[in-house]
């Protein structure tokens, strides 16, 4: 009775596991004969089937919308034309997972591992070049566990409490206030510069603050607080902006002369829709709106020369002042 059972419940999931081979063996340039697809069932899934049983979940497949393409020939031969993602949307995927230091070494070679199965027979292909250990990151095992309970906190529209810790050197972690719990009333999840932010209004603080995720000690828990509404006066996108970009500051419009071999440099920092113009050879001018605060000067102090302050004087003057003020420190 007890196989008769099982036998019934692998005959209803037998489409699905057929489903899963054609898309995991195949792509434009590798196929499956049904008789491949038999061998797969009975040795990987332990599933008996008839050839005739799988040409009818093939054509359910096409039906069900899935693009598989039948080749006819002396054996018919089956291969998937397209999938939910392709080549290069993986990889897009795969690079941003590799560089989220938020996430552990193991915890990033795990997802990048279930992304490349996405792609079928081509998966080595597309990891190829693809580095993790390479790159400082968190040591959070955690953190999967801990964007869920955010996630599901912020749907829910519940505070959540948790410790939190910073590094006292490059190894000792010590808890901040005082070890005692944050209460948080979560409003959104923010990724800036390979991290992982949470941001929401914090009772101990009074104010609307960004933690890092992966700073995080432990599961939060999820109280049965409803969360505090976002004060008014907030705006998370200024906030975003002005934290994460470290663009706080009077936003001011700055004549900026620069040579034209950073000229990508200007536009990567500036946008597109900037108007450039041709001084003289080699070198361009262009009117910026920019916050003037000491890291638009950092910026600017990279350049060694190349990107000069053409006016207003008042923050030509404020840079002379920054720069004569580190020098004295030398």
């Amino acid at each position: 009775m007890a196989n008769t059972k099982n036998e019934k419940i692998n005959n209803n999931l037998r489409p699905l596991y057929v489903k899963e081979i054609i898309f995991e063996h195949t792509d434009e340039e590798h196929f499956l004969t049904v008789y491949d697809i038999e061998k797969i069932l009975e040795e990987d899934y332990g599933i008996a089937a008839s050839r005739k049983t799988i040409y009818i979940d093939i054509n359910t497949l096409i039906e069900a919308g899935y693009d598989i393409e039948c080749i006819k020939g002396h054996v018919n031969k089956y291969h998937v034309l397209s999938r939910e993602f392709d080549n290069a949307e993986l990889r897009l995927l795969i690079d941003s997972v590799a560089s989220m230091q938020s996430l552990s070494c193991n915890q990033a070679k795990t997802i990048i591992k279930k992304l490349s199965r996405l792609a079928g027979p081509s998966s080595d292909c597309l990891l190829h070049g693809v580095e993790v250990d390479a790159r400082p990151r968190s040591d959070n095992n955690q953190i999967n566990y801990i964007i869920d309970v955010l996630i599901e906190s912020i749907k829910v529209n519940k505070q959540i409490s948790f410790k939190y810790y910073e590094y006292q050197t490059s190894t000792k972690k010590v808890l901040k206030n005082g070890g005692k719990e944050y209460e948080v009333s979560p409003y959104q999840l923010v990724c800036s510069s390979d991290y992982y932010y949470l941001l929401g209004y914090s009772d101990t603080y009074e104010k609307v603050t960004a933690f890092r995720v992966d700073r995080i000690c432990g599961i939060p828990k999820m109280l049965k607080k409803s969360s505090v509404p976002k004060p008014d006066n907030v705006c998370l996108k200024k906030y975003m902006r002005e934290s994460f970009h470290m663009k706080s500051g009077t936003e001011t419009a700055v004549s900026l002369t620069f040579h034209t071999s950073v000229i990508d440099a200007i536009v990567d920092r500036f946008g597109q829709d900037l108007d450039i113009s041709f001084l003289q050879k080699d070198y361009c001018i262009a009117k910026v709106n920019v916050p003037v605060n000491n890291v638009f000067f950092a910026w600017l102090f990279g350049f060694e020369g190349k990107v000069r302050i053409a006016g207003p004087s008042e923050v030509q003057d404020q840079y002379i002042r920054m720069v004569s003020k580190e020098m004295a420190r030398l």
